[in-house]
């Protein structure tokens, strides 16, 4: 396990890689693509059964970023914790797996929630293979099959992008990290094979908090986003029908 400020880059069991095998062949899985901002064939949602892989393999590290992140988390709950005061709680609030072919990518973006995580399930490509292709071989900045992370320092102009070159040797490997951190996928050539990758959000649930206000932090967000974006594909229906009415008249 690798850590450093802004990410958490470790390796899955054979027992969890079992289980996320399972998990993403499931028949009839919900469609996700329409809420990403991937542009790539297919995404769709999984399940957590009995919340084991959360509990097997995020609540360690979501604990970890939570306390390092803010010496205040850790002084409000460990330091100054007022007598009956439960310790913060976390859950798995969107889970989905991600297929990618070739030519397809995903922009920068970032997640809802407190915290995301990617995991590498199938890398069908060889990054030294794709940085020859003659689109990259002559570039200062070769990064066709990248999964990249973009952050900026508080107060600088610039941004700095941490670059994780990828092969087959990766599946398994998962990257845990805010969900504030912006990141991107990048395309990749010369194979029919689909890239899989599973990714997810969690959220932090305030046991603290009126049973009526324990909404787990960017569920409202979330929903909210999909309203925008439901509407704003009525929007674009209604104008559809109104060329289609205009075009008929005509």
């Amino acid at each position: 396990m690798l850590c450093n400020e802004l990410w958490i880059d470790t390796r899955l069991s054979e027992e969890a890689m079992k289980f996320l095998n399972v998990a993403i062949s499931e028949e009839n899985k919900e469609n996700h693509s329409n809420f990403l901002a991937g542009n790539i064939s297919k995404s769709e949602l999984i399940n957590d059964k009995d919340n084991w892989f959360f509990k097997s393999n995020l609540k360690k590290l979501t604990e970890r970023m939570f306390y390092r992140e803010s010496w205040n988390n850790y002084y409000k709950y460990h330091i100054e914790a007022e007598e009956g005061i439960l310790l913060p709680e976390f859950k798995i609030t969107k889970f989905w797996v991600n297929y990618q072919k070739q030519h397809e990518f995903n922009p920068p973006h970032n997640h809802l929630g407190n915290y995301s995580f990617v995991i590498f399930m199938k890398i069908p490509t060889h990054w030294k293979e794709q940085h020859a292709l003659p689109i990259s071989e002559n570039s200062n900045a070769a990064v066709a099959s990248n999964f990249c992370f973009l952050h900026s320092k508080k107060n600088s102009e610039s941004v700095d992008n941490f670059n994780f070159n990828l092969s087959s040797e990766d599946e398994g490997r998962m990257l845990f990290f805010p969900s504030s951190l912006n990141h991107q996928v990048f395309p990749f050539y010369g194979t029919e094979e689909e890239r899989i990758t599973i990714s997810g959000n969690i959220s932090l649930v305030d046991p603290n908090a009126p049973k009526e206000q324990a909404v787990a932090a960017g569920e409202y967000e979330e929903k909210k986003m999909m309203i925008e974006m439901l509407e704003n594909s009525l929007n674009l229906t209604k104008q559809e029908l109104k060329l289609m009415k205009k075009s008929e008249t005509n």
